[in-house]
């Protein structure tokens, strides 16, 4: 695909990622989003699949059962309520789905999920003190709930390679400004985005960052993203204390080092980074 064509593409469906993300509960439709696109619904899906290596269908599902894992894990809510915001009106379909997807069912993950953090599992979490070299970004904000970046990486990614400014093999950014346990969802503040040349010419809304050259404890996680609370607990309630390493002011980082389009969620690689003094 030609460079001018696939940038004419990236803004084109921009509109539609932003509008799928709005809208996790609705069956999205060709036609709305064609439309949206400003492309011929003939044509749509086709191109919807070259730019984002997935169909519009596996992106709505993709959003609904990271939404369906967190529900599982931070909530209460019956097992049939959140089936249902999942788009599944039968029990035993969502129990396949979720399974399918996680490798687990949703009441195993749910019972698995709720209990306590365990500071004897440091065996799991391997860390490493390693001189990062720095890296510029080109990035997306985020405000609110860490758990909903994934959107907003889809777009980032999608842009930068649309504007030829990004590898598309290059592993994925999240820089992450916020204690969780501490601020309120609302006020959560993060960034989505990759690796690009620091005189790169960014558009389309993408915005540079730069995480300059640092000491870093880096944890390789392994796991679903939605399960990384207990890395980062044992990492500050239990590896910190007992390493007398002292964190700089720089902000918690992660890199994503496999796509999760083609990746089982158990398999999932994250590089999470406490910079250091």
């Amino acid at each position: 695909m030609k460079p001018t064509t696939r940038s004419l593409y990236t803004d084109r469906l921009d509109p539609v990622l932003r509008w799928l993300a709005a809208h996790p509960d609705a069956d999205p439709d060709l036609h709305q989003l064609a439309d949206l696109a400003c492309l011929s619904p003939y044509h749509f899906h086709r191109v919807y699949r070259a730019m984002l290596g997935e169909t519009v269908n596996a992106t709505v599902q993709r959003i609904r059962m990271h939404r369906a894992a967190a529900a599982l894990a931070d909530s209460q809510a019956p097992l049939r309520d959140i089936a249902q915001r999942a788009g599944y009106d039968s029990d035993a379909a969502f129990n396949r789905a979720f399974g399918a997807f996680f490798g687990t069912p949703p009441g195993r993950y749910r019972t698995a999920r709720s209990q306590p953090f365990d500071s004897q599992e440091n065996a799991m979490y391997p860390i490493a003190i390693e001189n990062f070299p720095g890296v510029t970004l080109a990035v997306l904000p985020h405000h609110g709930s860490y758990q909903n970046i994934g959107p907003v990486f889809t777009r980032a990614f999608m842009l930068a390679h649309g504007q030829g400014i990004a590898d598309p093999a290059a592993p994925g950014f999240g820089v992450y400004f916020d204690d969780p346990e501490q601020v309120p969802e609302s006020q959560l503040r993060s960034l989505a985005g990759m690796v690009v040349a620091p005189d790169a010419t960014l558009g389309g809304g993408l915005e540079r960052h730069v995480i300059p050259p640092c000491r870093c404890a880096i944890l390789t996680y392994t796991g679903p993203y939605n399960e990384m609370a207990k890395p980062y607990q044992w990492m500050f309630s239990e590896w910190l204390p007992a390493s007398g390493m002292i964190p700089a002011d720089i902000p918690m980082f992660e890199q994503y080092m496999n796509d999760p389009r083609s990746t089982p969620p158990a398999l999932l690689q994250t590089r999470i980074c406490l910079p250091l003094k």
